[in-house]
């Protein structure tokens, strides 16, 4: 009885041992510049690994990347020293992050400048198949001549902004058998909403027949103030992770009040019809449609850091200053 009792308490012993030693085994992380971190590695992902440090197994998650990392001393292995890269990374983030960094691109409106305006817009990844676009106009400067006949010389301004989903089906690498898309490509379709002020001056002419057969021309001035919500369907293409290349085309409603006055006598009943807002097509309130449609060239480069959200887990301080702070 005596035997059994001590062979009990033996063997009690040593499994509480065994269950210390595991609870604080110690892994290194050896980083590219050498420095060595005592660490609890909790989790390896395909671009980052979490841990928590030796010292403070109650304190926060901290995440450092894999490209910052050279090798791994994990207890349990036989303290053999593990590449990083025996834990397969996404191909995403390391043969391909110059072309996933870079998810903002400035366009320009191509043919703008031919119908009397030029409109710019800017476009940035919000996540994965989900981004943000927002445009200016400034209506008047172009190439080319007014039109002579009526003496028309357009002025504004135009905004336009909304979000932009991408349809998939726009395959740009293709690694390992896997495919990814570059977040500025393919087919997507926007829900945009457009503001905009609008002034036009152009002469319009009338007869007089009393006897006379007289012609004379009086000077008109419309105001306009809208706004239109449309849905767009286009194509954006990326040329040498440098260009982009995109055409767009939509439909929509449009509301506005425009208001017309005259330099001269006014001209009775006078109905002038002209559908270019710039922005858009509008027909007027009797079929109040909005058609919109372009064709853009872009650049592009990486989001300003203002713009994109930085990497933090648990809610925890970012990874470079926990690193910083140690």
């Amino acid at each position: 009885m005596g035997k059994s009792r001590n062979h009990f308490i033996t063997t009690s012993i040593t499994c509480l041992l065994i269950s210390v030693s595991h609870s604080i085994a110690q892994d290194i992380i050896i980083k590219k510049d050498n420095e060595q971190i005592k660490a609890k590695i909790i989790e390896i992902g395909t671009t980052e690994i979490k841990f928590k440090y030796f010292d403070a197994p109650d304190g926060p998650t901290v995440v450092i990347s894999k490209k910052e990392v050279k090798s791994l001393k994990i207890e349990g292995k036989a303290d053999k020293l593990i590449s990083v890269n025996e834990f397969k990374d996404d191909p995403m983030s390391v043969s391909n992050s110059a072309i996933i960094d870079k998810t903002s691109s400035i366009k320009f409106n191509f043919f703008s400048p031919l119908s009397h305006h030029l409109a710019f817009s800017y476009e940035w990844m919000i996540r994965p198949g989900f981004n943000w676009e927002a445009g200016l106009g400034i209506v008047g400067p172009g190439v080319g001549a007014s039109d002579s006949y009526m003496n028309y010389h357009p002025k504004g301004v135009f905004v336009r902004t909304g979000p932009k989903f991408l349809l998939g089906n726009s395959s740009d690498i293709e690694i390992e058998g896997a495919r990814y898309a570059h977040p500025l490509k393919g087919r997507y379709f926007k829900i945009e909403t457009i503001i905009y002020s609008l002034s036009t001056d152009h002469s319009a002419y009338q007869s007089n027949f009393n006897g006379n057969n007289t012609t004379s021309s009086v000077g008109v001035h419309n105001n306009y103030l809208g706004l239109a919500l449309d849905i767009q369907y286009g194509r954006q293409f990326i040329f040498g992770n440098f260009i982009t290349v995109g055409w767009y085309m939509g439909v929509g409603y449009g509301m506005e009040d425009k208001a017309t006055s005259f330099s001269g006598t006014p001209i009775p009943n006078y109905y002038d019809w002209d559908p270019r807002r710039y922005s858009h097509t509008f027909f007027g309130e009797d079929f109040p449609m909005a058609f919109t449609g372009g064709f853009n060239i872009g650049y592009i480069f990486r989001t300003p850091y203002w713009l994109s959200k930085p990497r933090v887990s648990n809610r925890e301080p970012s990874r470079h200053s926990m690193l910083r702070d140690q």
